[in-house]
Parts: structure tokens; C-alpha cells; sequence
């Protein structure tokens, strides 16, 4: 990560649209492996009908925009990112999910495997999240597919809760400052 100083970075140009306090992002559920998904991007939260918190529950975020993901008892640093193309994550050996050899930087199990992690937001709100990884070189060999809900790699840091986190929910993002129905950003909800 390069720092860059405040004259030259860009604000997200949702917070200057005339009724946008975030941003929804809505993706179907995606079993296996497809070649496409078709979802919405959704702006405001809980401004018009087809925007409303719907029940999600609301996760507020540290002063770097994080929250606390407990997984196997430690606990991470933890961020959403739909630009994160797999679960980034560290597993230990234990569960013998081996690294792949020809698909780097991610798991290859011998077969999928069942996880579940505990996501905690500043505010003390908890949700346990479960999710299967699934070997890498198998899903990459699905000819013409990109959309992978089961694709994960290693990260010894921070968990990574990238694109397959996305598929079959809706997530909400509040951003800082900015009122909404589920109370003032930053936030994350699903």
C-alpha cells in the first residue's frame, strides 16, 4: 500500500450524488462456478423503497474503516472488499488445505472444505459466517467461468472477505459521515 497525500487522492464520487448516504451491492447466489453473475449496484440506503435496510444487521467499522473476524479462536483485522476475487485468509495446517502449485496464491484442498468465522463491528454486533473453500485448481479448470464462491488463499495478516462473501446477499456500505436508516457511517451491514 502506497500512501498518497490528500491532493491527490479521489473522493468516491457516490458521497457527491444528491441522495446517497452509501451504496448497496447486490449479488445473486452462485453455486460452483459460472461464467457470469448479473447483480445491482444500489445507491442510498434506506432513501428509497428499493433501498431499505431490510433487516441487515449493522457492523460499525474502527478508524480504518475494519472490523474484528475471529476465525479457528484468533482474531483478525477483518474487511470487505468485492474487488478481492477469493476469501484471503490464514489456515492453518491442521485442516490439511494445502497451497497450490499451479494456481498461486490459493488453497487447493483435496476436497471442499466447511469454515465458519465470527465478524464483530465496533459496536459489538456479531454474526457468524459460513463459507466452503474449494481447490482452486479444480474451480480454474471450469472453462469460461469467473465467478468463484468457493475460491480462497492464504493471507498470514488480516481476513479478506472478498467477492464470493458477496454472492447471495445484499451489503450494504454507509459511507462516513453521511445519515442513514441504520445510523451515521461508516458502516458495513449484510
Amino acid at each position: 500500500m502506497i500512501a498518497e497525500s490528500a491532493g491527490n487522492q479521489v473522493q468516491n464520487p457516490v458521497a457527491a450524488f444528491a441522495d446517497s448516504n452509501g451504496v448497496i451491492i447486490d449479488l445473486p447466489a452462485v453455486s460452483g462456478a459460472a461464467p457470469t453473475v448479473n447483480g445491482s449496484l444500489i445507491f442510498g440506503i434506506g432513501t428509497q423503497s428499493d433501498n431499505a435496510l431490510s433487516g441487515a444487521q449493522v457492523f460499525t467499522l474502527d478508524n480504518f474503516g475494519n472490523f474484528t473476524t475471529t476465525y479457528k479462536a484468533k482474531s483478525y483485522t477483518a474487511f470487505l472488499d468485492s474487488g478481492s476475487n477469493a476469501y484471503f485468509f490464514l489456515d492453518s495446517a491442521t485442516t490439511g488445505m494445502a497451497t497450490c502449485s499451479n494456481a498461486a496464491g490459493f488453497y487447493c484442498p483435496s476436497s471442499p472444505v466447511d469454515f465458519s468465522a465470527t465478524t464483530k463491528g465496533a459496536n459489538q454486533a456479531r454474526s457468524t459466517i459460513s463459507f466452503t473453500v474449494d481447490n482452486a485448481n479444480t474451480l480454474f479448470g471450469n472453462s469460461g467461468s469467473t465467478a468463484f464462491p468457493t475460491l480462497a488463499g492464504p493471507n498470514p495478516n488480516t481476513f479478506d472477505w472478498g467477492l464470493p462473501f458477496f454472492y447471495g446477499r445484499k451489503v450494504y456500505t454507509a459511507i462516513q459521515g453521511k445519515t442513514t436508516s441504520g445510523g451515521t457511517g461508516p458502516y458495513w451491514a449484510y
